[in-house]
Protein backbone atom coordinates (compact mmCIF):
# COMPACT_ATOMS: atom_id res chain seq x y z
CA UNK A 1 0.00 0.00 0.00
CA UNK A 2 2.86 2.64 0.32
CA UNK A 3 4.22 2.47 -2.77
CA UNK A 4 0.75 2.46 -4.22
CA UNK A 5 0.02 5.93 -2.21
CA UNK A 6 3.30 7.39 -3.63
CA UNK A 7 2.42 6.25 -6.82
CA UNK A 8 -1.14 8.18 -6.58
CA UNK A 9 1.11 11.29 -4.30
CA UNK A 10 2.63 11.35 -7.75
CA UNK A 11 -0.33 11.77 -10.17
CA UNK A 12 -1.59 14.69 -7.96
CA UNK A 13 1.51 16.42 -8.25
CA UNK A 14 1.86 15.60 -12.35
CA UNK A 15 -1.60 17.15 -12.62
CA UNK A 16 -1.21 20.04 -10.82
CA UNK A 17 2.38 20.37 -12.87
CA UNK A 18 0.04 20.09 -16.11
CA UNK A 19 -2.02 22.57 -15.40
CA UNK A 20 0.92 25.34 -14.36
CA UNK A 21 2.38 24.34 -17.52
CA UNK A 22 -0.43 24.69 -19.58
CA UNK A 23 -1.45 28.23 -17.72
CA UNK A 24 2.66 29.46 -18.19
CA UNK A 25 3.07 28.54 -21.68
CA UNK A 26 1.02 31.53 -22.54
CA UNK A 27 4.14 33.86 -21.09
CA UNK A 28 6.84 31.26 -21.54
CA UNK A 29 7.16 28.85 -23.94
CA UNK A 30 7.56 25.23 -22.97
CA UNK A 31 10.94 24.52 -24.03
CA UNK A 32 12.03 27.51 -21.66
CA UNK A 33 10.03 26.53 -18.94
CA UNK A 34 11.65 22.64 -19.53
CA UNK A 35 15.30 24.33 -18.95
CA UNK A 36 14.07 25.58 -16.40
CA UNK A 37 12.92 22.92 -14.62
CA UNK A 38 15.84 21.16 -15.27
CA UNK A 39 18.29 23.82 -13.85
CA UNK A 40 16.40 24.25 -10.48
CA UNK A 41 16.05 20.86 -10.65
CA UNK A 42 19.70 20.44 -10.07
CA UNK A 43 19.83 22.75 -7.56
CA UNK A 44 17.54 20.93 -5.58
CA UNK A 45 18.89 17.33 -5.84
CA UNK A 46 22.33 17.88 -5.52
CA UNK A 47 22.46 19.24 -2.23
CA UNK A 48 21.21 15.78 -1.27
CA UNK A 49 23.34 13.64 -3.60
CA UNK A 50 26.53 15.64 -1.84
CA UNK A 51 25.41 15.37 1.96
CA UNK A 52 24.78 11.61 1.39
CA UNK A 53 27.39 11.42 -0.93
CA UNK A 54 25.30 9.14 -3.32
CA UNK A 55 27.52 7.06 -5.68
CA UNK A 56 27.16 4.95 -8.48
CA UNK A 57 27.14 1.30 -7.42
CA UNK A 58 27.77 -0.11 -10.60
CA UNK A 59 29.82 1.00 -13.25
CA UNK A 60 27.41 -0.82 -16.06
CA UNK A 61 24.57 1.16 -14.83
CA UNK A 62 26.44 4.29 -15.89
CA UNK A 63 25.62 4.07 -19.70
CA UNK A 64 21.80 3.06 -18.65
CA UNK A 65 21.77 5.83 -16.42
CA UNK A 66 22.52 8.18 -19.17
CA UNK A 67 19.85 6.48 -21.64
CA UNK A 68 17.42 7.04 -18.69
CA UNK A 69 18.46 10.28 -18.67
CA UNK A 70 18.22 11.16 -22.37
CA UNK A 71 14.45 9.40 -22.04
CA UNK A 72 13.19 11.11 -19.35
CA UNK A 73 14.45 14.67 -20.59
CA UNK A 74 12.76 14.08 -23.85
CA UNK A 75 9.94 13.12 -21.84
CA UNK A 76 9.43 16.47 -20.43
CA UNK A 77 10.12 18.29 -22.61
CA UNK A 78 7.50 16.77 -25.56
CA UNK A 79 5.28 16.81 -22.86
CA UNK A 80 5.28 20.25 -21.93
CA UNK A 81 5.44 21.51 -25.56
CA UNK A 82 2.16 19.00 -25.87
CA UNK A 83 0.39 20.77 -22.92
CA UNK A 84 0.76 23.98 -25.15
CA UNK A 85 -0.03 22.79 -28.34
CA UNK A 86 -3.19 20.49 -27.79
CA UNK A 87 -6.48 21.11 -25.17
CA UNK A 88 -5.21 19.90 -22.18
CA UNK A 89 -7.48 17.14 -21.55
CA UNK A 90 -6.28 15.72 -24.57
CA UNK A 91 -3.17 15.63 -23.75
CA UNK A 92 -3.65 13.95 -20.41
CA UNK A 93 -5.77 11.56 -22.10
CA UNK A 94 -3.00 10.64 -24.82
CA UNK A 95 -0.68 10.40 -21.74
CA UNK A 96 -2.75 7.40 -20.43
CA UNK A 97 -1.32 4.93 -23.06
CA UNK A 98 1.95 5.47 -20.67
CA UNK A 99 0.81 2.69 -18.16
CA UNK A 100 -0.23 0.66 -21.03
CA UNK A 101 3.15 0.48 -22.55
CA UNK A 102 4.68 -0.31 -18.94
CA UNK A 103 2.44 -2.54 -18.09
CA UNK A 104 3.02 -4.48 -21.63
CA UNK A 105 7.01 -3.63 -21.20
CA UNK A 106 7.24 -4.88 -17.45
CA UNK A 107 5.36 -8.64 -18.54
CA UNK A 108 7.75 -8.63 -21.55
CA UNK A 109 11.01 -7.40 -19.85
CA UNK A 110 10.90 -8.36 -16.34
CA UNK A 111 8.61 -11.66 -16.78
CA UNK A 112 6.27 -9.91 -13.81
CA UNK A 113 2.97 -11.92 -13.15
CA UNK A 114 0.09 -10.53 -15.23
CA UNK A 115 -2.70 -10.47 -12.86
CA UNK A 116 -6.52 -10.95 -14.51
CA UNK A 117 -7.68 -8.27 -12.06
CA UNK A 118 -4.82 -5.83 -12.73
CA UNK A 119 -5.38 -6.49 -16.63
CA UNK A 120 -8.91 -5.55 -16.36
CA UNK A 121 -8.44 -3.02 -14.26
CA UNK A 122 -5.67 -0.82 -16.53
CA UNK A 123 -8.23 -1.54 -19.63
CA UNK A 124 -11.43 -0.20 -18.01
CA UNK A 125 -8.94 2.86 -16.83
CA UNK A 126 -8.08 3.37 -20.08
CA UNK A 127 -11.48 2.71 -21.51
CA UNK A 128 -13.37 4.67 -18.67
CA UNK A 129 -10.76 7.74 -19.28
CA UNK A 130 -11.15 8.01 -23.21
CA UNK A 131 -15.28 8.28 -22.62
CA UNK A 132 -14.99 10.81 -19.54
CA UNK A 133 -12.89 12.94 -21.39
CA UNK A 134 -13.57 12.32 -25.20
CA UNK A 135 -10.74 13.95 -26.64
CA UNK A 136 -10.58 14.71 -30.19
CA UNK A 137 -8.60 11.88 -31.36
CA UNK A 138 -7.94 13.62 -35.16
CA UNK A 139 -4.36 12.88 -36.11
CA UNK A 140 -2.59 16.59 -35.06
CA UNK A 141 1.13 17.56 -34.81
CA UNK A 142 0.32 17.87 -31.20
CA UNK A 143 -1.20 14.51 -30.60
CA UNK A 144 1.56 12.76 -32.37
CA UNK A 145 3.67 15.03 -29.76
CA UNK A 146 1.94 13.70 -27.11
CA UNK A 147 1.61 9.95 -28.00
CA UNK A 148 5.76 10.06 -28.69
CA UNK A 149 5.95 11.37 -25.27
CA UNK A 150 4.03 8.64 -23.78
CA UNK A 151 6.11 6.13 -25.46
CA UNK A 152 9.36 7.72 -24.36
CA UNK A 153 7.76 7.86 -20.77
CA UNK A 154 7.21 4.06 -20.79
CA UNK A 155 10.74 3.64 -22.15
CA UNK A 156 12.34 5.95 -18.93
CA UNK A 157 9.97 3.98 -16.38
CA UNK A 158 10.51 0.55 -17.13
CA UNK A 159 14.46 1.82 -17.31
CA UNK A 160 13.95 3.23 -13.76
CA UNK A 161 12.90 -0.41 -12.70
CA UNK A 162 15.70 -1.88 -14.07
CA UNK A 163 18.44 0.87 -12.31
CA UNK A 164 16.62 1.21 -9.22
CA UNK A 165 17.29 -2.23 -8.27
CA UNK A 166 20.92 -0.98 -6.80
CA UNK A 167 20.90 2.50 -7.65
CA UNK A 168 19.63 5.31 -5.65
CA UNK A 169 16.41 7.14 -6.75
CA UNK A 170 17.99 10.84 -6.03
CA UNK A 171 21.02 9.51 -8.66
CA UNK A 172 18.29 8.48 -10.87
CA UNK A 173 17.02 11.72 -10.58
CA UNK A 174 20.13 13.86 -10.64
CA UNK A 175 20.59 11.86 -13.99
CA UNK A 176 18.18 13.40 -15.98
CA UNK A 177 18.27 17.10 -15.06
CA UNK A 178 22.03 17.36 -14.97
CA UNK A 179 21.93 15.71 -18.40
CA UNK A 180 19.07 17.50 -19.75
CA UNK A 181 20.16 21.05 -18.45
CA UNK A 182 22.42 21.84 -21.34
CA UNK A 183 20.02 20.24 -24.17
CA UNK A 184 16.93 21.53 -23.13
CA UNK A 185 18.64 25.08 -23.05
CA UNK A 186 19.58 24.71 -26.84
CA UNK A 187 15.82 25.40 -28.13
CA UNK A 188 15.19 27.37 -25.47
CA UNK A 189 17.47 29.73 -26.47
CA UNK A 190 14.91 30.15 -30.01
CA UNK A 191 12.13 30.68 -28.04
CA UNK A 192 13.86 32.34 -25.37
CA UNK A 193 12.00 35.50 -22.98
CA UNK A 194 13.85 36.54 -19.85
CA UNK A 195 11.27 36.39 -16.96
CA UNK A 196 10.44 39.80 -15.93
CA UNK A 197 7.47 39.65 -12.99
CA UNK A 198 8.12 38.18 -10.03
CA UNK A 199 4.91 35.70 -10.81
CA UNK A 200 7.12 34.22 -13.62
CA UNK A 201 9.60 33.39 -11.54
CA UNK A 202 7.68 32.08 -8.55
CA UNK A 203 5.55 30.18 -11.41
CA UNK A 204 8.59 28.94 -13.08
CA UNK A 205 10.44 27.93 -9.64
CA UNK A 206 6.83 26.08 -8.50
CA UNK A 207 7.45 23.97 -11.65
CA UNK A 208 10.27 22.84 -10.58
CA UNK A 209 9.82 21.86 -7.18
CA UNK A 210 6.62 19.84 -7.75
CA UNK A 211 8.01 18.13 -11.16
CA UNK A 212 10.57 17.64 -8.68
CA UNK A 213 8.35 16.11 -5.79
CA UNK A 214 6.34 14.40 -8.41
CA UNK A 215 9.73 12.42 -10.20
CA UNK A 216 10.70 11.49 -6.85
CA UNK A 217 7.44 10.20 -5.62
CA UNK A 218 6.90 8.19 -8.87
CA UNK A 219 10.71 6.93 -9.16
CA UNK A 220 10.57 5.73 -5.59
CA UNK A 221 7.22 3.90 -5.99
CA UNK A 222 8.47 2.17 -9.16
CA UNK A 223 11.56 1.15 -7.25
CA UNK A 224 9.45 -0.33 -4.64
CA UNK A 225 6.41 -2.49 -6.52
CA UNK A 226 5.93 -4.58 -9.27
CA UNK A 227 5.00 -2.46 -12.04
CA UNK A 228 1.84 -4.42 -13.21
CA UNK A 229 0.70 -3.91 -9.49
CA UNK A 230 0.97 0.02 -9.84
CA UNK A 231 0.02 0.89 -13.09
CA UNK A 232 -3.38 0.49 -12.56
CA UNK A 233 -3.11 3.66 -10.07
CA UNK A 234 -1.80 6.01 -12.94
CA UNK A 235 -5.46 6.32 -13.57
CA UNK A 236 -5.97 8.52 -10.43
CA UNK A 237 -4.96 10.93 -12.53
CA UNK A 238 -7.90 11.52 -14.06
CA UNK A 239 -9.81 12.61 -11.01
CA UNK A 240 -7.43 14.98 -9.63
CA UNK A 241 -7.10 16.89 -13.40
CA UNK A 242 -10.76 16.74 -13.22
CA UNK A 243 -10.91 18.84 -9.71
CA UNK A 244 -8.51 20.97 -10.80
Amino acid sequence: MYSISLLISSCFFFAVLAALIKFLSQKIHPFEQAFFRNFIGVLIILPFILKYKIKIIKKENFKLLIIRGIFGGLTMILLFWSYALIPLSQAMAISFTTPLFMYLGSIIFFKERALKINTTAIILGFILTIILIRPDLEIKFGVLIALTASLTHAVAGLLVKQISKTESVLLLMLSMVLLMTPISFLPSLYVWVTPNSFEIIILLIMIACIATTGNFLWTKALSQESLTNLMPFEFSKLLFATIL
